[in-house]
C-alpha cells in the first residue's frame, strides 16, 4: 500500500478520501445515531443477540456511565500512542516490537 502506518498515513490520504470519511461520519452522527439522543436508547436493546433486554433506572445510569468512562480511557490511550509516535518516530507496533515503549530504548 502507498499509505504508511501511524500519523503519517493521515497526511498521505488524498483530499477526496478525507472528505468521504468526514461526510460518512457526519451522516452517522446526524441521521443514524443522533448525538442529541442522551437517553442511551437507540432502539437496539442491550444483552444477548436477538433477545433485547432494556435497562431502566440505576442500572441504566451505571451502564451509560461505564460506557462513557471506557470511551474516555480509550481516547487517552490513543492520545498516548500518538504522543509516543511523535516523540520516538515509531508506531505503537514498532515500539512494542523493539521494546522501546518509554522512548529511551530497550532496557
Amino acid at each position: 500500500s502507498d499509505i504508511p502506518d501511524g500519523m503519517m498515513g493521515l497526511f498521505s490520504v488524498p483530499l477526496a478520501g478525507i472528505t468521504q470519511i468526514f461526510f460518512f461520519c457526519g451522516v452517522c452522527e446526524l441521521a443514524i445515531w443522533p448525538a442529541s439522543n442522551y437517553s442511551g436508547n437507540y432502539g437496539t436493546g442491550y444483552g444477548r443477540p436477538f433477545v433485547p433486554n432494556f435497562l431502566e433506572g440505576d442500572e441504566l445510569k451505571y451502564k451509560l456511565d461505564m460506557e462513557l468512562n471506557q470511551g474516555r480511557a480509550a481516547m487517552m490511550g490513543i492520545m498516548g500512542a500518538l504522543v509516543g509516535e511523535a516523540v520516538t518516530g515509531q508506531t505503537l507496533a514498532e515500539q512494542v516490537a523493539s521494546g522501546n515503549l518509554i522512548g529511551y530504548g530497550p532496557p
